[in-house]
C-alpha cells in the first residue's frame, strides 16, 4: 500500500532492464575479450605440445615448431621483439599416474585457474603457492627438487589466472601479421602424406607398387626385405616338405629313424614361417636359447677402469704365508691388504660432441649409472667416437651412431666385451635429447648408442639411458632433416669430429673423502691415546681418581690411592750388592723375528 505502490505498472521496460535482464545487447565492457590460450598449448601452432620451451617472458612453445619460426624470422611469436635460439628455457612439466600435469612438490594438478612459474636455471615448472611457502617466506633460495640456487629473477611465470590479458591471442604477433612458416617439410609433407610417418624401406616400396605382380609376391612371402622374404619362403618349403613327409610315412609306414633327413613336426614348421627362420632354430633346445643369460654372465665379469684402491679389512697374509712356505722369502708382519673396487662419481659428467651439423652439448648421468658413463667418457677421452658416422636415422624418432665400422654390427666397450644394462627408474624415455645405449638383447652394451626426437616410452627398462641433451637443440633439428635411403641410413653425411670433455668425475681427486678419512684417523688416535693412558696399562697417567660414589668403583678407586706403585710401568728392584736398578719393561709387539738366533 502506500502512494508510490503503482509507480512500477507501466507497459513498457528500459533500455537497462532490456540489456541486464531481458538477455538483450550486452555493453562491451562485459564482453570477454579474448579466447585464452591453455598453458599446455603452443602459443604459435595453438595445439599441445610435445617438448616445451619457453622465453624469458613465460611464452610457451614447442621446440620443434619454434625453431624454424625463430631461423626464418628472427623474433618473438608473440612480441614480436628480436629473439634468438639460445635464448629459450628448455621446460620439465611433471605428469601424475593418470598422466595430468602437477606440480611435483604439493601434486595439485594443473588447471586453467593455477598459478604455475617455473625456475630459469633449472627449468622445473612448479604451482606458485610451493614456491611461497617453501622457498620465498622463509627465504630459501635453493631449487625444490635438485637444491641449486637461484634468485627471484630466475621465476617465470606461465600461467597467472589474475592477468588474464596476458595471454590475448588477438595480440600476438604472428596472428597480427600473419606470419607463417613455409617450411620444407610442410611442403614435402604435402606432397607425400607418408612423409612423416616412421615408415620402413620395405613398406614404401609396397605402399609404391600396391596392385602390381610383385607387390602381391612381396605380400605371399610376408613382406620384409629380401632377406626376410627368403627366410618366409623356407620356412614355407619346410613346411610342404613336412606335410608331404608325414604324408609318405604314413603311406610306407616307415619310421624316422630309416630316414636319412631329419623330419620336423608341421607345429615346428609353423613357428618357424611366423618368425621367420629355419625348422631346425625353432626345434633348437633350450640350453641354446639362453642368450641372455650368458651375456649377462659374461658383462659381470667386467672389472671397472677408473677404481680407486680401498684398504680391505684382511690382511695380505704375508707372514703366514712365509712361515709355512720355503719358497717365499721372510715375512715378519702382517699388512693390510688393497682391493680396487669401482669408483661412483656423486657428480654430473658433461661432454660435447662437435658433429657436421652442429654441436651437441649433453650432460651424462654418472651418479645413476656409473658403468655406462665411465665407458662413455673413457671411449670419448681416448678418441675412439672421432670420426665416427652416425649410421642410421629415423626421423621423428632417432639418430644412432657409436660403431667404427658404421655397418650397425661393430663397435666394443672399453673392457672389450659387453657390459651389464643400468636400468633406473628416473631415468626414462620421455622426451626430446634423451641419449641411451643401443644393443642387440639384454646385458649387450657396447659403444653404440642413439639420441631420441621425441619421447619413446616402449624402450623403457630395454635400453640404458645414461644422458641427455642439454643445449644445441637446433643442431638435433638438423640432423633429424636429413634425408634418408631405404635402410634408414642418411644420404647426407652426418659425422663426429672430434669430442670435447668438459667434466670427467672419475678423474676428479675425492677431496671430501680424504677429508673424512683423515678426520677419522685423526680421532681414532686421540681415542686411543687417551684409553692406554688412563685405563689399559696406566690407570695412574689418567685423572685422580676420587673415593666418592655409591657403586662397586668406590672399592677399585680407592685401592688404587692405597697403592699407586702396584701397577707403574717400572719397577725398583735391589741387586745383590744393595744397588737398586730400575727393570725395564718390555711390551708385546706383534712382530714376528727372523729366528736367526735358533
Amino acid at each position: 500500500m502506500g502512494k508510490k505502490q503503482h509507480s512500477k505498472d507501466r507497459m513498457f521496460i528500459t533500455s537497462t532492464e532490456w540489456a541486464t535482464e531481458w538477455g538483450g545487447a550486452k555493453s562491451k565492457e562485459l564482453r570477454t575479450p579474448f579466447k585464452r590460450l591453455p598453458f599446455n598449448c603452443c602459443a604459435l601452432t595453438f595445439t599441445p605440445f610435445d617438448d616445451p620451451v619457453c622465453t624469458p617472458e613465460g611464452h610457451v612453445f614447442d621446440v620443434m615448431h619454434i625453431i624454424p619460426y625463430i631461423q626464418k624470422h628472427g623474433k618473438n611469436p608473440v612480441t614480436g621483439t628480436p629473439f634468438a635460439v639460445k635464448d629459450l628455457i628448455k621446460l620439465q612439466f611433471h605428469k601424475n599416474s593418470e598422466g595430468e600435469y602437477h606440480c611435483p612438490v604439493l601434486e595439485k594438478v594443473f588447471t586453467e585457474f593455477t598459478h604455475i612459474v617455473a625456475v630459469k636455471t633449472t627449468g622445473n615448472v612448479f604451482c606458485y603457492e610451493a614456491i611461497k611457502e617453501l622457498n620465498l617466506k622463509p627465504k630459501n633460495w635453493k631449487e625444490l627438487l635438485t637444491d641449486e640456487p637461484f634468485t627471484r629473477d630466475d621465476l617465470i611465470t606461465i600461467q597467472n589466472p589474475n592477468a588474464l590479458d596476458a595471454k590475448v591471442l588477438s595480440d600476438f604477433d604472428h596472428v597480427k601479421k600473419d606470419l607463417k612458416i613455409d617450411d620444407e617439410e610442410l611442403i614435402k609433407m604435402k606432397e607425400d602424406p607418408s612423409y612423416h610417418m616412421n615408415l620402413s624401406g620395405d613398406i614404401m616400396r609396397m605402399l609404391k607398387e600396391i596392385g602390381t605382380e610383385k607387390a602381391k609376391e612381396i605380400a605371399l612371402n610376408g613382406g620384409g626385405g629380401g632377406k626376410a622374404q627368403n627366410e618366409m619362403a623356407a620356412a614355407l618349403a619346410a613346411i610342404h616338405a613336412t606335410k608331404s613327409a608325414k604324408t609318405k610315412k604314413s603311406e610306407s609306414g616307415t619310421s624316422d629313424k630309416t630316414s636319412g633327413t631329419q623330419v620336423f613336426s608341421i607345429v615346428d614348421a609353423a613357428s618357424a614361417s611366423v618368425y621367420g627362420r629355419s625348422a631346425a632354430a625353432a626345434k633348437a633346445a633350450s640350453h641354446e636359447k639362453t642368450a641372455a643369460r650368458v651375456a649377462a654372465h659374461i658383462a659381470g665379469e667386467c672389472a671397472p677402469v677408473n677404481a680407486k684402491m680401498v684398504k680391505s679389512r684382511f690382511t695380505s697374509g704375508a707372514a703366514s704365508r712365509s712361515f709355512t712356505s720355503t719358497s717365499y722369502d721372510p715375512v715378519t708382519k702382517n699388512d693390510f691388504e688393497y682391493v680396487k673396487v669401482e669408483k661412483n662419481p656423486k657428480k654430473k659428467g658433461y661432454v660435447q660432441l662437435h658433429t657436421t651439423h652442429g654441436d651437441l652439448n649433453i650432460e651424462l648421468h654418472c651418479d645413476i649409472t656409473p658403468r655406462t658413463c665411465e665407458n662413455f667418457i673413457t671411449l670419448c677421452e681416448r678418441g675412439y667416437y672421432n670420426g665416427v658416422a652416425f649410421h642410421r636415422n629415423i626421423r621423428n624418432f632417432m639418430i644412432q651412431g657409436g660403431d667404427p665400422t658404421g655397418t650397425g654390427r661393430g663397435g666394443e666397450s672399453i673392457w672389450g666385451k659387453p657390459f651389464k644394462d643400468e636400468f633406473n627408474s628416473k631415468l626414462l624415455h620421455s622426451e626430446r635429447g634423451i641419449v641411451s645405449m643401443a644393443n642387440s638383447g639384454p646385458h649387450t652394451n657396447g659403444s653404440q648408442f642413439f639420441i631420441l626426437y621425441k619421447s619413446a616410452k616402449h624402450l623403457n627398462f630395454k635400453h640404458t639411458v645414461f644422458g641427455r641433451v642439454v643445449g644445441a637443440l637446433s643442431s638435433l633439428s638438423a640432423m633429424d632433416k636429413v634425408p634418408v635411403d631405404d635402410d634408414d641410413r642418411p644420404l647426407e653425411e652426418i659425422k663426429i669430429i672430434r669430442v670435447t670433455v668438459f667434466v670427467n668425475p672419475y678423474n676428479e681427486p675425492d677431496e671430501e673423502e680424504e677429508k673424512n678419512t683423515q678426520k677419522k684417523e685423526e680421532e681414532l688416535a686421540d681415542d686411543e691415546s687417551e684409553r692406554v693412558g688412563s685405563w689399559y696399562s696406566n690407570p695412574n697417567l689418567g685423572a685422580a681418581p676420587s673415593a666418592t660414589g655409591t657403586g662397586v668403583g668406590k672399592y677399585l678407586k680407592a685401592r688404587t690411592a692405597e697403592h699407586p706403585l702396584e701397577n707403574s710401568p717400572s719397577e725398583e728392584q735391589k741387586d745383590e750388592n744393595g744397588f737398586s736398578k730400575r727393570r725395564k719393561l718390555t711390551s708385546s709387539g706383534a712382530e714376528f723375528k727372523d729366528f736367526s738366533a735358533w
